[in-house]
């Protein structure tokens, strides 16, 4: 193209921009497509803008191949603006859908990845049985800030296993780190209509990062344990920036998320012990996947019974066997000896009585202060309250 000079420049008619909802004269007007009161209405800062989405005509596509015409079908693409970069940011190995002639629309490897990094069928499933054991509080709003964690002696395990987002175990935590690709609009906007499943578990699983960072030093935790991914230039966000970006997703709610993140942390111990009592799962998840760490855990409560029921049935023992020393027999010339072995017996089985009855009376609290608490909540949230559930930092 040859160049313009100034003259040409300054008689050429600018080109004209059209909305894409615009109506012409007399024509009804088209109504701009309006996002639902609680879903995720769209990333205000994007930190990544190397991809794009392109839609392909199937129909045109199966004409080329095969000759025969089908009706007009568009495909959504994600693709590389850099076609040295043909592959998912943060994550070469998965390669972007190819849109040449010769690939298939319908083999999608980059989806089957994201279906697997970011769905939680299995945990999804015991869910709804979790009430039953010492019921998990059902608020979203139900996680500590990274900080705090500490204040809990918790530490933070980095772990890509969607299912274990958030679960801990004693004093450690599993978090799942945010993938580079979250960051792209394109992205957000191409897996809304790939996948809702997908699309819906990666809006709650990001919901679950506004209430983990809340402060600056949370964002530096986070930063320390490659939690939040590199820019392109190869530089963290800053804090700002990142808030920007984090800030839509709390605008979404239950009703838009997957029902793993209808909840925030969970109890790896319940867990495992609902899988065990409703699904006859050995565990949902096994910290030390050996037969001996099993079997610990499995004989250690067995052999603390056994061990207070010898403790009683010893006392008892002794008890008829001072009984036999009363008036009469050999060993009555030490009657307190007696008395205090028919009597100290009797105490400590008493006493063995009461540890027990305190024991299970208190956990029957605890279980009906957890299900009293859960089912407030559940109710709170039913009414609107926006705050039902909310970490405190108190027990736990």
């Amino acid at each position: 193209m040859e160049p313009r000079d100034a003259g040409d420049a300054a008689t050429a008619t600018p080109p004209v921009t059209t909305s894409p909802y615009a109506t012409t004269a007399g024509a009804p007007p088209v109504q701009e497509p309006t996002v639902k009161p609680g879903s995720f209405p769209g990333l205000t800062a994007e930190l990544n803008a190397q991809l794009e989405v392109v839609e392909i005509d199937l129909g045109e596509k199966q004409q080329a191949t095969t000759g025969t015409l089908k009706a007009q079908s568009l495909l959504k693409l994600l693709k590389a603006k850099d076609p040295a970069k043909p592959f998912l940011p943060g994550q070469p190995r998965i390669p972007l859908h190819r849109v040449a002639d010769d690939a298939d629309p319908t083999c999608n490897e980059m989806l089957d990845y994201l279906r697997k990094v970011h769905l939680t069928d299995a945990l999804d499933g015991l869910l709804p049985y979790m009430r039953y054991i010492f019921v998990q509080t059902p608020s979203f709003r139900h996680i500590n800030p990274l900080h705090h964690q500490q204040a809990h002696a918790r530490e933070i395990k980095v772990n890509e296993n969607p299912g274990l987002h958030l679960v801990w175990y004693y004093e450690q935590i599993f978090i799942k780190p945010i993938p580079a690709y979250f960051y792209s609009k394109a992205f957000w906007e191409y897996l809304k209509d790939a996948d809702d499943a997908v699309y819906r578990a990666a809006a709650g699983f990001m919901r679950s990062y506004y209430f983990l960072i809340q402060y600056d030093i949370d964002f530096h935790e986070a930063l320390k344990h490659r939690l939040i991914p590199m820019k392109p230039d190869g530089h963290p966000p800053t804090y700002e920036e990142f808030h920007e970006f984090i800030y839509p997703f709390s605008k979404v709610n239950d009703d838009f998320v997957s029902r793993r993140f209808h909840y925030g942390e969970l109890r790896l111990t319940r867990i495992n012990r609902t899988a065990f009592l409703f699904k006859g799962q050995l565990a949902y998840f096994h910290i030390y996947p050996q037969w001996g760490s099993f079997l610990e855990h499995i004989l250690a409560p067995i052999i603390t019974i056994f061990a207070v029921f010898s403790v009683v049935l010893n006392s008892m023992q002794v008890g008829l066997a001072a009984l036999d020393m009363g008036p009469g027999n050999e060993g009555s010339g030490w009657p307190a000896f007696v008395s205090v072995s028919v009597y100290f017996p009797i105490a400590i089985i008493i006493f063995i009585a009461i540890v027990v009855a305190v024991g299970v009376v208190g956990l029957a609290l605890m279980g009906a202060k957890d299900l009293i608490h859960g089912n407030n909540v559940r109710r709170r949230k039913k009414r609107g309250d926006e705050s039902a559930g909310e970490k405190s930092h108190g027990m736990i």
